[in-house]
């Protein structure tokens, strides 16, 4: 009688182990494909930051604006930038550095080390409001923050293009 007992035990047991890998398995497997689709959509996001950069490099002068969403003088420069930013189309690149979040800031230093401004990144990732026009051989020609002044941006930009010439 001990014996069954230690039989149907024993065989309960297995019956558990054996469930408790599957169960395993499964959830090892939701994960990997989890994971592939995470995978899939950062390479998405990857190939069009690369395109955006192989773009960038066609150009001599590249505008780089370090901003976040609770900077409050990011708000009210975005509006002029936008506009320079279409008026511009076509003769300057625009890079956007987000510091919103320590993960949207790592992704930016990632973009400004891959635009070989990595150094000038690390001096100012804490200066939002910061715009820095950069020129050949990514030489920072102009830089400044909390600046509203829009002629101020039309002369760097223009000076700028005119030395890129």
């Amino acid at each position: 009688m001990i014996k069954q007992l230690l039989s149907r035990a024993l065989l309960a047991l297995s019956v558990v182990t054996l469930m408790s890998t599957l169960a395993l398995a499964v959830n090892a497997q939701d994960k990997m494909q989890d994971k592939g689709k995470m995978q899939d959509k950062m390479q998405d996001k990857m190939d069009d930051k690369m395109d955006k950069m192989d773009k960038m490099s066609d150009a001599k002068v590249t505008v780089v604006l370090i901003r976040a969403d609770w900077c409050g003088a990011c708000q009210k420069l975005e509006p002029t930038i936008a506009e320079l930013q279409e008026e511009y189309k076509g003769r300057i690149n625009f890079v956007t550095l987000d510091v919103t979040t320590d993960e949207k800031a790592a992704a930016a230093a990632d973009t400004a080390r891959k635009l070989g401004l990595a150094k000038f990144f690390e001096a100012n990732k804490k200066k939002t409001s910061t715009v820095a026009v950069v020129g050949a051989k990514k030489k920072i020609v102009y830089q400044t923050d909390h600046n509203y002044d829009r002629n101020a941006y039309v002369k760097a930009f223009d000076e700028a293009i005119a030395k890129a010439g």
